[in-house]
């Protein structure tokens, strides 16, 4: 397999992020080191995001920390120019975390260290250190 780049440098020349990601409020997000990002990911940092280190999200993971819906929900004709109806609370990634292809956090969650988030997983509640996590809405296995 020498036709492939060396995957530790391919990593530090383009950082967690490629171009088919879409990410938001970057400049709310703290990331630590060793953090890979697949394709396809949507990333919304805009209500604070905090990743830990060694951490691989898997493509297609939507990662949210503001929801609109309330407001939606209400059938309130317009939304407010101050964007007062958009509701946010922080995401928390912990150390040594895999999180599984197609997967979605919610905001206001946090995931401990050393998890294993399985592919198609709505993440709705916090997830304890050491565990697996599976299943929408998610399941915690030991």
């Amino acid at each position: 397999m020498s036709g492939l780049p060396d995957w530790n440098k391919l990593k530090n020349e383009i950082g967690p992020w490629n171009d088919f990601n879409i990410v938001r409020g970057k400049e709310y997000i703290t990331l630590g080191n060793d953090v890979w990002v697949g394709y396809f990911c949507l990333i919304d940092g805009s209500g604070g995001l905090t990743i830990g280190n060694n951490v691989t999200i898997s493509s297609g993971v939507h990662v949210l920390t503001h929801d609109s819906s309330n407001y939606r929900f209400k059938n309130l004709d317009k939304d407010p120019e101050n964007g007062t109806h958009i509701e946010r609370a922080p995401v928390k990634i912990g150390n040594n975390v895999q999180i599984g292809t197609n997967s979605v956090i919610l905001p206001g969650v946090t995931i401990g260290d050393n998890v294993i988030i399985g592919a198609l997983t709505l993440v709705n509640k916090d997830i304890p250190s050491n565990c697996k996590a599976v299943g929408s809405p998610v399941k915690i296995l030991n």
